[in-house]
């Protein structure tokens, strides 16, 4: 099952002259420098020295203002987006293109910034006979393919991944430009709104491996029913070639029927009996804050000690043993290497504050992700507090999955379940439909009033011990309470 590493990794400049990165991106060459150019940046508070600067036009500002920036960082490349423009920005080019002659560097113009990029970015993934790891899934692919790059052994290894949540048209290219030298395998973190987003970013990256965490409704709003999204989920595993391996999530329905879809091998993992790598069992500590979970591949048990607390982490660890597995490394390995995994802040991690335990899980939000976070919420003991507000984007299906968690909260037996917004007015109907006692819920405003409500609800009621889920859509940023709650309980111990 194994697939051979890389033959030629990721090294050396993408262009050496600005004529050659001209050729490269499709564009017209203003001043031709002779500096190398290595990587991109379309931030110039990001840019380092060798890149080239993708000046794009944003909705407050343009990149072209931010030019000299990205050159005084030791940027060697400016690019920018053709057109007359307005006068002011044709001034501004104007003393780009004197800083550019003075530095040294390469000024071009192209029709359309994305276009360039991509053109450089498959240009580029041409070179070298990397193992690319496609990631996808409605929830949870960033935990996944955080997972995936920690089992294959990280940078020490040569596997890189996507940083962040860079999963998109602009994102998932710059990631492949700035690959570090030596790198052999890439985690590909793959998002999508509408159908033929991830078969263009897999015509970029072209992944040998593809991995399916869940299909559900995120997005709807833009990218239409859950059958629309299953077929813009399913292009990742069609783009797969036959030597490839397609791993899916054994428990989702719509993500095991994928295998129908793919010219490649498929290899499922999850709770399903019939799963290639079976979850045989998941338990929280409490005390550690980690989940012990344990896994079937084959004849072999492996137990992954995952210092992450949550038993959905179960599915991402399973999915990142089935990618190392094919990958030639063996199960027991790639279990150790999951014990110093780590999650960017807001993704579920646990905060301990005057000896409450905090789920900061205020990053995102959807339908699967908050039955699983409360799931966890209801393995917890002694007392239980929920703060969760709206899921955004789901469109038709927004109602009853309001509606669905408040159920799954009503059931996690809650001492109380605060409700932010009237986008989730639904989560309070729902609890209240499934039992929970009126004087049990509170509904607030979003807005930093109802955020001070909260920290003094949850600062008079919590007691060390007890567990505080804080769980929404980004756009809801409840990262503000999980802030509030810092602030009074380190008040507190002075």
């Amino acid at each position: 099952m194994a697939l051979s590493a890389a033959a030629r990794t990721v090294s050396g400049p993408l262009a050496t002259s600005g004529h050659e990165l001209a050729s490269i991106l499709g564009g017209t060459l203003i001043v031709d420098g002779t500096q190398a150019i290595r990587g991109c940046a379309v931030d110039s508070r990001l840019a380092t020295a060798g890149q080239m600067f993708l000046a794009l036009p944003g909705e407050r500002t343009h990149g072209l203002h931010h030019a000299s920036e990205a050159l005084r960082a030791g940027a060697t490349a400016i690019v920018v987006e053709g057109g007359e423009g307005t006068a002011e920005l044709r001034q501004i080019l104007a003393e780009v293109e004197l800083a550019v002659r003075a530095t040294g560097a390469s000024l071009i113009s192209v029709e359309e910034g994305r276009v360039a990029l991509s053109r450089a970015a498959t240009e580029w993934r041409n070179r070298f006979t990397l193992e690319v790891i496609g990631v996808t899934g409605s929830v949870g692919k960033t935990t996944t393919k955080q997972l995936i790059a920690a089992a294959l052994g990280g940078e020490s290894a040569g596997c890189a991944a996507t940083p962040g949540n860079a999963n998109n048209e602009i994102g998932l290219p710059m990631s492949l430009l700035n690959l570090a030298d030596g790198t052999v395998r890439y985690v590909a973190e793959m998002g999508m709104y509408v159908e033929g987003d991830i078969r263009a970013l897999c015509t970029l990256a072209r992944p040998r491996i593809g991995v399916v965490t869940a299909i559900d409704a995120v997005h709807a709003e833009r990218a239409g029913d859950l059958d629309a999204i299953e077929r813009g989920k399913g292009e990742l595993v069609e783009a797969l070639p036959p030597e490839g391996w397609a791993v899916l999530a054994a428990d989702d329905l719509r993500v095991a029927r994928l295998t129908t879809r793919t010219p490649a091998r498929s290899v499922t993992a999850g709770h399903a009996a019939t799963a290639d790598i079976r979850i045989v069992d998941a338990v929280l500590d409490e005390a550690s804050g980690h989940t012990t979970v344990t896994l079937q591949i084959r004849t072999e048990t492996v137990r992954v000690d995952l210092p992450l607390f949550g038993l959905h982490f179960a599915k991402a660890a399973a999915l990142a043993i089935a990618v190392a597995d094919l990958c030639g490394i063996a199960p027991g390995e790639a279990a150790a290497r999951l014990a110093t995994v780590q999650l960017p802040s807001g993704r579920a991690t646990v905060r301990m504050m005057s000896g409450i335990r905090v789920i900061d899980d205020a990053y995102n939000a959807a339908p699967t992700s908050m039955a699983a976070a409360l799931a966890t919420l209801a393995a917890c003991r002694p007392h239980r507090f929920a703060a969760l507000g709206a899921m955004g984007e789901l469109g038709a299906y927004a109602a009853d999955a309001h509606n669905a968690v408040g159920h799954a909260a009503a059931t996690s037996g809650l001492e109380l379940l605060i409700v932010f917004g009237a986008e989730a007015d639904g989560i309070a109907e729902g609890a209240r439909a499934g039992g929970m006692p009126i004087e049990k819920i509170m509904r607030l405003s979003s807005d930093e009033a109802g955020i001070a409500a909260a920290v003094g609800l949850l600062g008079d009621m919590a007691a060390s011990g007890d567990t505080i889920l804080v769980k929404a859509s980004r756009s809801v940023e409840l990262e503000r309470l999980i802030g509030g709650l810092a602030t009074r309980w380190s008040e507190e111990a002075k």
